[in-house]
């Protein structure tokens, strides 16, 4: 994984805390920018939870535009029971993953509007 790269270009962004749902249920954020193979990222990693346990979606997805930018992004949520160490990042692709650690449920706005404000907002 990376310590840092730019918005305005390919990679993942993820997080995972503790789900509200309890049973030792982990909440994945994930977050795909890519022009094109959005799903396609999505897939290998939720390929990887898959491996190790169950994965339960727990929100719609939710698309928009990266502003200045030819990319998208697609932000989706899974509560697992698979800890984040047991994902094998080099099985996912070849591009910048990085944990955000504001990528996380909140009790005032919504992790939707982080999402929102993050890459789709014109300022």
């Amino acid at each position: 994984m990376v310590k840092s790269f730019r918005k305005d270009r390919r990679h993942i962004r993820w997080n995972c805390e503790r789900s509200p749902e309890g049973d030792d249920r982990m909440r994945y954020h994930f977050v795909f920018v890519d022009d094109r193979d959005r799903e396609l990222m999505r897939d290998r990693v939720l390929e990887q939870l898959r491996s190790c346990g169950f994965i339960e979606k727990v929100r719609e997805s939710q698309e928009g535009k990266v502003v200045g930018t030819k990319f998208r992004y697609l932000f989706e949520s899974y509560d697992s029971n698979i800890a984040p160490g047991r994902i094998n990042w080099q099985q996912v692709r070849d591009t910048p993953i990085k944990r955000d650690g504001k990528l996380v449920e909140r009790k005032r706005g919504s992790v939707e509007d982080y999402v929102y404000d993050l890459y789709d907002r014109r300022r």
